[in-house]
């Protein structure tokens, strides 16, 4: 009888099935096309948005750049030693030292700055250098020839705008560079040639850095407009010598235009042009990038989609023939909607449960009966006027379960609850809650025969570890709650069952908690700031295992506080440490290479004692690599002789950073400088630390006067030795000497 009824029916269905393949293909065709144009216009903006936010970056350098390079120039202008340099005829040679180390201080103290200039007619070119040429040269001695064309044509120039060029290093190399040259100069003599100049070139790959040239596969190219309407490449300011096509385009659509973009023939190949406004230098930035470049990935799509839909018109043919001659029963669809409908409906008869239990968990005033009514309507059988417990779980390193199984968390967590649900209702009636974070919990009644006892206790929640880790491989860390009957404290048990899984911190992962055990918790943590001291100071001396040992001590002091107390610990210790490698860096001009790194330790409630441990030492014994790295020998070498200098003629009253240079045949700044940086300390520190120690050894061991004291450690003035030692120590010398009697 179907059979029949297919058969009579049977064109309607083929029908109705061509005429849906149909109205498929029609409509992903369609679509692509629709797509196509929309990601074309999407991808020109998102290209137009990109190019014109790294242009405008580039702009922004420059300009910035510029202000810097001013500032530098003028300071430079009058400085009283390079002044000795522009306008002297023959300057004295210490005069010339001393400027020419003025000149290098300028160089070092901006990473950009790839050589200065200081030019007098009469005497040549003073230069420093990064690399290349530095010293005196002649006009005709110097290898970057280009700069003698700008001194000659200066008044071509904006005054402060910098001049895009291209630089040569040194005579042997016949390479060229880009770089931004700013000119500052103040007297011009009566032939209209420049009495004296500062020349500060910047290198053009730092301040181009921002200018992308590997977007699109390196098919893209950027260039700089100029004041003077010159164009350079955007890559290492290479003069371009456009054909007259090109120079129209730039004139016509894009020389003094807004910020915006075009598509247009660029050197015979469509393009896609993004272009700046003028910036405060009156140049523009162009990036120039080939269309096909930008619509090659939508052309790919829209061929897939199209490829897509003549399948489809295929298969459906082919469908509709087969099914014409075999037949059309679409039960299956019916059986499968109505599995859906049960499914929807068990899923929201779960979300009402879990919902009404985390409910129950979080108020704390109400009728015990009306909320025991409550939950026997949504069917949840637990009663909390009877005997009952609560057990937290605590999923064990879920951040790293999160990063692999994201999708699949909801998923683990139901297993995890299935698997303990079932392991706990041999001897509890048991309800479970998704806390929608990394724990979860059981509420367990007491069966009718009530607790025989707690000898079982442990076993079932070993039981329930093992399972976890046997089928999930997920750790769990279990906080069980004494016996309760008193509805009123379950908000309360709930809370302290969720807190005592946090002591997983000291107690390590997969511990088993029963929270009625717990030590009692003391009040307030003072942190050791004395301690955190020592640690610094051992880190600074390259005692990494010292600096370990006192990191455990303070943490392990935390274990009877509240776990805030740890958190607050770590987190602490975390920033110190941050900004030791800060100041280091700073002050010690240093590159540790630590600058781009997070925190050392960011605490959360994943981690254990343990691991914050090995986080830390990892830490101290990379700083330490580092620190050795960063010394050399001959370095090292000065630095034992300094300190050798301080141990033994520290009782001199004339021992000084002075007297230290001049013995050491070394200008002052630096061997000030050199001691600094590998110490963090300064030498007048050292001295003065080695006579305090020096005086407190006496003051302990000997009976002599703080006169006598003060005259033996190299002080001459008794009160001046009073405020020092106090200063170091915190008191008076009589007063360390009573306390040490």
């Amino acid at each position: 009888m179907a059979m029949r009824k297919f058969r009579k029916n049977g064109p309607l269905y083929v029908k109705l099935l061509l005429g849906l393949t149909l109205c498929i293909t029609l409509t992903l065709i369609a679509s692509s096309s629709i797509y196509y144009f929309s990601y074309t216009s999407i991808t020109q903006k998102e290209v137009y948005e990109s190019n014109l936010s790294n242009l405008r970056q580039t702009s922004q350098t420059v300009e910035g750049t510029t202000e810097s390079a001013q500032a530098l120039s003028f300071q430079i202008y009058r400085n009283s030693a390079v002044a000795k340099l522009l306008y002297y005829t023959q300057p004295h040679p210490f005069d010339i030292q001393g400027a020419m180390n003025e000149l290098n201080s300028y160089l070092a103290s901006m990473p950009f700055i790839q050589s200065i200039y200081v030019y007098n007619p009469t005497s040549g070119f003073y230069v420093v250098s990064n690399n290349g040429q530095a010293g005196i040269y002649t006009e005709r001695e110097l290898a970057d020839r280009d700069i003698l064309d700008v001194l000659d044509r200066f008044q071509e120039f904006k005054p402060f705008t910098p001049i895009p060029r291209m630089y040569k290093a040194s005579p042997a190399d016949d390479s060229s560079a880009g770089v931004y040259t700013y000119l500052c100069f103040e007297a011009i003599g009566r032939e209209r040639k420049l009495n004296s100049a500062v020349v500060v070139n910047l290198s053009a790959s730092w301040v181009n850095r921002q200018i992308q040239e590997e977007s699109f596969g390196n098919h893209g190219s950027t260039y700089i407009v100029d004041d003077r309407g010159m164009v350079f490449s955007g890559n290492n300011l290479e003069p371009q010598s456009w054909e007259e096509p090109e120079r129209l385009l730039l004139e016509q659509s894009i020389k003094n235009q807004s910020n915006g973009y075009i598509l247009a023939d660029f050197k015979g190949t469509k393009s896609f042009i993004s272009y700046t406004a003028p910036d405060k230098l009156s140049w523009q930035y162009v990036r120039i990038t080939p269309y096909s470049t930008l619509t090659e990935k939508t052309y790919a799509i829209r061929n897939l989609t199209l490829r897509i839909a003549f399948g489809i018109l295929i298969a459906g043919l082919f469908f509709s023939w087969l099914l014409s001659r075999v037949m059309y029963v679409p039960i299956h669809r019916i059986v499968k909607r109505v599995h859906d409908l049960e499914s929807e409906q068990r899923n929201a008869s779960y979300t009402v449960r879990q919902n009404a239990l985390r409910k129950l968990l979080k108020v704390q005033t109400f009728d015990a009966q009306v909320q025991l009514e409550k939950l026997r309507r949504t069917g949840i059988s637990f009663d909390m006027t009877k005997d009952y417990r609560l057990l937290y779980l605590r999923i064990d390193q879920l951040p790293e379960l999160k990063e692999q199984h994201s999708p699949d968390l909801l998923i683990y967590k139901f297993a995890i609850l299935n698997i303990a649900s079932e392991i706990c209702s041999k001897y509890y009636y048991t309800e479970s809650v998704d806390l929608e974070e990394e724990g979860l919990l059981l509420l367990l009644n007491a069966m009718e025969t009530g607790e025989a006892g707690s000898e079982w206790l442990q076993p079932m929640l070993k039981q329930i570890q093992r399972a976890s880790r046997e089928y999930l491989q997920i750790g769990l860390t279990l906080s069980i709650t004494p016996v309760s009957n008193d509805p009123y404290r379950l908000h309360s048990l709930f809370v302290e069952a969720k807190e005592a899984s946090r002591q997983r911190f000291f107690l390590g992962r997969e511990a088993i908690i029963e929270t009625e055990k717990l030590p009692p918790v003391q009040g307030v943590f003072a942190f050791p700031s004395d301690k955190e001291k020592r640690m610094l100071d051992a880190l600074h001396a390259g005692k990494s295992e010292e600096a370990k040992d006192i990191v455990r001590d303070i943490l392990t002091e935390t274990a009877a506080y509240p776990i805030q107390a740890a958190e607050s610990a770590v987190a602490r210790l975390s920033m110190t440490l941050t900004r030791m490698i800060a100041e280091v860096e700073r002050n010690g001009s240093m590159q540790l290479g630590f600058a781009a790194e997070p925190d050392i330790l960011s605490f959360d409630s994943s981690i254990t004692l343990e691991d914050a441990l090995t986080a830390f030492s990892d830490f101290f014994d990379e700083w330490r690599s580092r620190m050795v790295s960063k010394r050399s020998g001959k370095q090292d070498e000065l630095i034992r002789k300094i300190n050798q200098m301080i141990e033994t003629r520290y009782h001199d009253p004339n021992l000084s950073l002075n007297l230290i240079s001049d013995e050491l045949k070394m200008s002052s700044f630096h061997i000030s400088r050199l001691y600094r940086q590998h110490t963090l300390t300064t030498i007048v520190d050292a001295i003065n630390g080695t006579r305090m120690n020096n005086a407190q050894a006496l003051l302990i061991q000997s009976d002599r006067s703080i006169a006598d004291i003060a005259e033996l450690t190299g002080y001459t003035n008794s009160s001046y030795f009073h405020r020092m030692f106090k200063k170091t120590y915190g008191v008076t010398p009589s007063e360390f000497r009573k306390a040490r009697a």
